[in-house]
C-alpha cells in the first residue's frame, strides 16, 4: 500500500477511535521495499485408478508425476484414498500404517522429481482406521499428514474413524494444509487450516460441488488445489487449482491431463477480494468466537 495510503488509515482510525479506547501518539510510518516474490508451481493430476490392486493403483501415478516434474511442478496433488478405488475392498483391508509400503513408495517418487506430493489413503492406527493425507517432501521425508475431519455417513459405517485436528505445515514452498473430500462441504476445515496461516490446501476429493471448491478458496484467500475421480464432462466437480477469487485458473479437460497454474504467494490481493481477508487485515474484523453454552 503506497504511504500516503497508509498514513491516511492511519489518521481515520485515530479520529474514529471512540472514547476509552487507545489513541495512538507520535506514530510514523517508514516506507519499506516489498516483499521477494514466492513463486511456485502448483500441479493437480486427473487420474482414476484402474483397481487391480492397492499397488498398482499407486504405481498408475509414477509416469503422471514424472510429466508434471518436467512441467517444473513443486507441489503435486493425487486423489482420495488412492489405493482403495476400485479394488473391491473395505477401507481396513487397505489401511496400512503410515509411513508404510505405499507412503513409502510415494515418498520415493517424491525423492525421484525433487517435489512436494500429496497423497491420500486409509491408515491403521492400533484398531483405528482413518482416511489420511500425506504431505511428502523433495527429499522423500514425510512431512506431515492430516486425518479427515467431516465423515460421510457411508465412511463412518465402514468404521473409519474421524481425525481432529487441522495440521498446517510450514515447507520451503509456503505453509500447506491438506482436507480431504466431504471436508469440503462445509466451511470449518478449510477456515481453521486458513487461520493457522495455511497459502496453499491440497483437497484429494472423490467428487464435491465445484462451487464449494471456489468458495473455500475465496472465502479463506487461499489456493486450493483438487484433485478428483469425477469426469470433467459431468458438470460436477474438477481437478483444479483455484486462486484468492475461487476462479480455477488451470483445470483438467479430460483423464490423465496435469492442470498446473504458477502462483505468486507474495502478491498482495486486489482491493475487491481484500475485503473479508483474514490473513492481512487487522485482527479485529475477524467475528468473535462464540461462547460455549451450557
Amino acid at each position: 500500500m503506497p504511504l500516503k495510503a497508509t498514513q491516511a488509515i492511519v489518521e481515520l482510525h485515530l479520529q474514529w477511535a471512540p472514547q476509552g479506547k487507545v489513541i495512538w501518539r507520535g506514530v510514523s510510518l517508514t516506507e519499506t521495499s516489498p516483499p521477494p516474490p514466492r513463486k511456485v508451481r502448483l500441479a493437480t493430476i486427473h487420474h482414476r485408478p484402474a483397481g487391480k490392486s492397492p499397488q498398482a493403483n499407486c504405481e498408475e501415478y509414477a509416469p503422471l508425476i514424472a510429466s508434471a516434474a518436467k512441467q517444473n511442478a513443486d507441489l503435486v496433488v493425487l486423489g482420495e484414498t488412492v489405493p482403495y478405488v476400485g479394488v473391491g475392498k473395505k477401507p481396513h483391508e487397505t489401511a496400512e500404517v503410515i509411513p508404510g509400503p505405499l507412503t513409502n513408495y510415494f515418498a520415493s517418487q517424491a525423492k525421484l522429481h525433487g517435489l512436494h506430493l500429496v497423497a491420500c489413503l486409509y491408515e491403521r492406527e492400533g484398531k483405528a482406521v482413518y482416511n489420511t493425507a500425506v504431505l511428502l517432501g523433495p527429499d522423500g521425508q514425510l512431512i506431515g499428514k492430516y486425518r479427515k475431519v467431516c465423515l460421510p455417513h457411508s465412511e463412518v459405517e465402514a468404521g473409519v474413524t474421524p481425525g481432529d485436528d487441522y495440521p498446517v505445515f510450514d515447507t520451503k514452498l509456503g505453509k500447506i494444509g491438506m482436507m480431504i473430500c466431504y471436508d469440503g462441504f462445509f466451511p470449518e476445515v478449510a477456515r481453521e487450516l486458513s487461520n493457522r496461516g495455511a497459502e496453499i490446501i491440497a483437497w484429494p476429493v472423490w467428487g464435491c460441488n465445484p462451487l464449494l471448491g471456489q468458495a473455500r478458496a475465496c472465502e479463506n484467500h487461499v489456493y486450493v488445489v483438487s484433485s478428483t475421480y469425477t469426469d470433467a464432462k459431468s458438470d460436477w466437480m474438477i481437478s483444479a487449482v483455484f486462486d484468492h477469487a475461487g476462479k480455477p485458473i488451470a483445470k483438467a479437460e479430460k483423464w490423465d491431463d496435469i492442470a498446473i497454474a504458477e502462483v505468486d504467494l507474495s502478491q498482495r490481493h486486489f482491493w475487491r477480494n481484500n475485503l473479508g481477508d483474514f490473513h492481512n487485515m487487522a485482527q479485529w474484523h475477524r467475528p468473535p468466537t462464540p461462547s460455549p453454552q451450557h
